[in-house]
């Protein structure tokens, strides 16, 4: 006998030995109060009508109960499964497969948050200088061990709230949330100085470094998404067309500071 027999079984017979001493209680009073006699066709039908009635309803209420409770377990599996796997989804969705950074739909996503009255972020637009160069000295496993190893100098240098993610190619995204241009200036300097002191490729004569460009722009609470990102590339291109390995947040001061003579 199986365990679900077996405990259809068990509880049909706390069922009917329930029914039994009910209807015993209920036909012995009633006969005692309108002076009936107790016989042994009163013990009969006392104990005969509860176990032909209340086992086989008995039995069929429990396998049905019994169905309809595997049925839940199957759906609150299948429920679970199916979280699960929506939650593998959305994570591979939302995030850049090599260096686990948010992809650009996902880093988007964050600096379309809403912000509050006087809340600012900072967005730093982060760019290795001469990559192909590098790819094509080094090979493209090379290329992107390297931006693995930048990906991971950008999360090590921001804060849980942070956002970090990889906007396509070898660019990268920075969104400093909650914090204003001035100190997110210190943030980028520390992230150019980490990776230009990255030792890149060992066993080799050659002294290879990698650098990168990084462009900033803060983020008022009524900011454009789009403008942020305008501003922060124009920086960055300024930063490269400075000579790269550095940081640029003032676009507008720098080109005026250009054409100066």
């Amino acid at each position: 006998m199986t365990p679900r027999s077996k405990r259809i079984l068990g509880k049909s017979i706390v069922v009917t030995t329930i029914a039994i001493v009910a209807t015993f209680a209920l036909s012995f009073t009633a006969r005692i109060a309108l002076r009936m006699p107790i016989d042994w066709l009163s013990w009969v039908e006392c104990t005969l009508i509860p176990i032909l009635i209340g086992m086989p309803v008995g039995a069929y209420i429990f396998a049905q109960s019994e169905t309809i409770q595997d049925t839940c377990d199957k759906l609150e599996k299948s429920y679970t499964a199916l979280r699960e796997t929506h939650d593998r989804l959305a994570f591979v969705t939302s995030h850049d497969p090599m260096t686990g950074l948010l992809s650009r739909g996902g880093f988007m996503a964050r600096m379309d948050r809403k912000r509050d009255e006087g809340e600012y972020d900072t967005l730093l637009l982060v760019d290795p200088d001469h990559f192909s160069m590098f790819n094509d000295r080094h090979g493209h496993s090379k290329g992107d061990e390297a931006l693995v190893r930048i990906a991971k100098a950008l999360v090590y240098l921001t804060r849980p709230g942070d956002s970090v993610g990889r906007l396509g190619g070898e660019e990268f995204g920075v969104l400093l949330r909650g914090m204003r241009k001035e100190q997110a200036m210190t943030i980028a300097e520390n992230i150019r100085r980490l990776v230009e002191g990255i030792p890149w490729i060992k066993g080799q004569q050659d002294d290879v470094k990698v650098t990168v460009s990084i462009g900033g722009a803060e983020i008022p609470p009524d900011a454009d998404t789009q403008d942020i990102l305008r501003t922060a590339g124009r920086c960055l291109s300024e930063a490269k067309q400075r000579g790269r390995n550095r940081v640029s947040f003032d676009f507008e001061v720098a080109k005026l500071r250009a054409v100066t003579p």
